[in-house]
């Protein structure tokens, strides 16, 4: 009983803290992907970018961001401390390709790492990967100045037990307007296959 009792006590919070890290992991990737739909959103009413983080919170109809004040925190760090990436780096972001034919964008299962070094950033909750991709565009967001807007993307690095677009660390992780029209553009295709019976 009492080696039970130890298993239990060595493995039971390391397991728990795997779980809340993962659950932690999966509201950011939607926090990104809502910041992406409602800059879609805003695009499409407006004719163009957003300029500012507050355009969006402050749109009513259709209200663009759904979060109690009009913007997310962010689960990894616990702050809203995302780094906003201008509409002039979407050229200098990693192309993501969907894993399959029709297949919307997302968590993909892991391939190698990419390459060397980290970022910077807040730490997140894991250990400092040193096979983590180094200069993806991001400005903090209370330091960004206004312009054309893209996305958003965690200030937390460090190894993710998820990833996203093959991306295994968080200063890695990018998910844009380029990823939800992408997305949009594989559902639309997707519906609009005709299956013939053989």
């Amino acid at each position: 009983m009492t080696i039970m009792m130890i298993v239990v006590a060595y493995t039971v919070p390391r397991m728990w803290s795997t779980v809340m890290k993962r659950e932690r992991e999966q509201e950011t990737i939607y926090a990104m992907q809502q910041y992406a739909k409602a800059i879609v959103e805003f695009r499409e009413k407006n004719k163009s970018y957003p300029t500012s983080i507050q355009q969006l919170k402050d749109a009513r109809q259709p209200r663009m961001i759904r979060g109690p004040k009009g913007e997310y925190v962010d689960p990894l760090t616990g702050e809203v401390d995302w780094l906003v990436i201008p509409q002039a780096a979407g050229a200098s972001l990693p192309a993501h390709t969907l894993p399959g034919t029709n297949t919307p964008p997302g968590v993909t299962p892991p391939p190698p790492p990419p390459p060397p070094p980290p970022s910077t950033g807040s730490p997140g909750n894991g250990s400092e990967n040193t096979n983590a991709a180094a200069g993806l565009p991001g400005i903090p967001i209370k330091d960004y100045a206004g312009g054309p807007f893209i996305g958003v993307r965690p200030a937390a690095h460090g190894k993710s037990l998820m990833t996203l677009f093959a991306a295994d660390t968080y200063e890695t992780w990018v998910y844009t307007t380029l990823d939800y029209d992408q997305e949009k553009a594989a559902r639309l295709q997707a519906a609009n296959t005709v299956f013939t019976a053989h």
